[in-house]
């Protein structure tokens, strides 16, 4: 077949095993890579409308990435909400607060939701109130995601409208933060954040979709051509959006992405009656061209979403032992260890209804209690057809015991190496010497446990260069410190194999990940500067930026200064 697009210089194949798999040239055709290897070879598959790129020595090609942990739906509708993630403190916070409401009443919004993410405890010195919120947005209904998205303030008029009062229980696995007179403080943890959700307006399916498009390109300018979301941040549990959403604009031609979209425990009743099963894909039939079958193919099924513990910033991630001992006041959430959010016989139980349905199962452990439970739990399930695998999500805190077991149980370990940059000084004061034990990548990975890396955005920013680096140097732009337990870093084959062969390989995808003949022509070009400087130890990943990217050899995002010659 005489490809449609020939690329000529340095490319990372990933061909075997190890390595990065360098050959000079490889060609397209209907969206698949056709040929990989000498220069000369690759060139002369050349015909007469084949466009060719000829690449400079200081840009290389490398497959595309697949951010193995990206909540797609809620990042996008969260991108165009307000952002405290970057506010330095109690203060800026509340002045940005502020200046919105502000901003909604000189636009005649007088009544409207103000939403908004990232404010963090240690931002804010202490747990803010509704009492908070209401000085600075009077008469407001507002709702604020915490930074790690494990809980969420609300205004006084936003918790009225969820019915959120003094005699009202905790909801199972939640709880609802309260003063010492028992009146709820406007804080909702874990299970409890889903009180507000039914209060707050659904956005449009076409809103939905526009905002997906927006982030879509957001995406690409980064390098990344596919997520795999585990499952959203609001209620669904008739599955209106999430895996059926996605499939939907698929079969509408409209997904500019590759989604393997999972779906959460409210959901498998809904996702029983539909069919849902992971590993499936949208129906080609409906596709009017070769072109149009090629897009319905980015959509996959994911996996049943559930949560074993909460998370090291809300200090309710699940320990073996207990929290060190912290004088501000910072007490973990749920008992010293911090909480699991459901029994282990309900994860249990979720998950072997889910995988007798077909459906593979990912558990979110940030504590070595819930790693340990997780891996307990799907130790006992059969995997489904299809190759899907079974997945830990985070797996920051890893008991030596259990490190091995990710690759003796074929369990894949989904982490997000750039939540150590943050995190690493919660770490110290929290865990203590359980430090050394945290986002243990090189233990898992030399025991031969598979690694998928994402970015878990929109808890983190959408850019997955900072996590690769971060895998690889175990430190951050500004530390004094130095690398934190570098020894428990991984090789940059290895860091850039679990970002883009991993991923899609845990979903069953083996015709991803590579630039070699049969796999998808998923390819990003990058700076050949860049995957130097991520490896070195004074690695700059902010300069990573990507020159252009493609999907199924179609050009999805190329920068204005990128010439791929001819």
């Amino acid at each position: 077949m005489t490809p449609d697009l020939v690329i000529l210089g340095r490319v990372a194949s990933l061909a075997g095993e190890a390595g990065l798999g360098w050959v000079d040239g490889i060609a397209i055709a209907g969206g698949r890579v056709t040929a990989a290897g000498a220069r000369d070879a690759v060139a002369g598959l050349c015909g007469p409308r084949t466009e060719r790129w000829t690449l400079g020595g200081d840009v290389v090609a490398m497959p595309g990435i697949t951010d193995a942990h990206l909540h797609l739906a809620s990042g996008a509708l969260e991108a165009l909400e307000l952002d405290l993630s970057d506010a330095q403190d109690r203060g800026e916070i509340l002045a940005r607060i502020r200046a919105a409401h502000e901003r909604m009443l000189a636009s005649g919004d007088t009544d409207g939701w103000l939403l908004g993410h990232g404010w963090s405890l240690d931002a804010m010195g202490g747990w803010p109130t509704a009492a908070d919120l209401d000085g600075v947005a009077p008469d407001r209904h507002a709702a604020f995601w915490s930074h790690d998205h494990h809980g969420r303030w609300l205004s006084g008029p936003a918790m009225r409208a969820a019915g959120i009062v003094r005699d009202r229980p905790d909801p199972e696995g939640g709880i609802i933060r309260r003063a010492d007179d028992g009146e709820p403080t406007g804080i909702l943890h874990e299970h409890a954040v889903k009180l507000v959700a039914p209060a707050i307006p659904r956005p449009s399916d076409e809103r939905l979709a526009l905002a997906v498009d927006r982030y879509a390109a957001e995406l690409a300018a980064f390098g990344i051509v596919g997520v795999q979301d585990p499952g959203e941040m609001f209620d669904d549990p008739g599955l209106r959006w999430g895996p059926t959403f996605f499939r939907r604009l698929a079969e509408q031609d409209r997904l500019p992405l590759r989604v393997a979209a999972s779906i959460r425990s409210e959901q498998i009743a809904a996702a029983a009656e539909r069919g849902f099963r992971s590993g499936e894909m949208a129906d080609a039939s409906v596709a009017a061209d070769p072109l149009a079958e090629r897009h319905a193919a980015r959509y996959r099924g994911g996996w049943l979403k559930l949560f074993a513990d909460g998370s090291l910033g809300s200090r309710s991630a699940a320990l073996l032992e207990p929290y060190e001992s912290e004088s501000d006041g910072r007490r973990p959430v749920g008992g010293p260890s911090g909480m699991l959010l459901d029994p282990i016989e309900v994860l249990a139980d979720h998950a072997r209804r889910a995988a007798a349905r077909g459906i593979a199962v990912q558990i979110h452990g940030i504590g070595d209690a819930a790693v340990r439970a997780a891996l307990d739990i799907l130790e006992t399930l059969p995997l489904p057809a299809g190759g899907v695998r079974h997945r830990v999500e985070h797996a920051q805190l890893v008991d030596p015991l259990d490190q091995p077991r990710f690759a003796a149980l074929g369990i894949v370990a989904s982490m997000q190496a750039s939540h150590l940059a943050t995190d690493a000084p919660l770490i110290d004061r929290a865990w203590g010497a359980r430090g050394a034990n945290a986002f243990p990548l090189r233990s898992i990975a030399a025991a031969g446990g598979a690694l998928a890396l994402g970015t878990d955005a929109p808890v983190e920013s959408v850019d997955p260069w900072p996590g690769i680096a971060m895998a690889v140097t175990r430190r951050a732009p500004g530390w004094e410190s130095g690398a934190y337990h570098a020894e428990q870093s991984i090789d940059l084959d290895t860091a850039i194999r679990a970002a883009t062969v991993g991923p899609p390989a845990s979903c069953g995808e083996v015709d991803r990940g590579r630039l070699v003949p049969g796999q998808r022509a998923d390819i990003v070009i990058v700076p050949a500067a860049a995957l130097a400087e991520v490896a070195g130890s004074g690695g700059t990943p902010e300069a990573v930026r990507p020159l252009a990217t493609l999907i199924d050899g179609e050009v999805v995002y190329r920068a204005a200064s990128f010439d791929p010659g001819g």
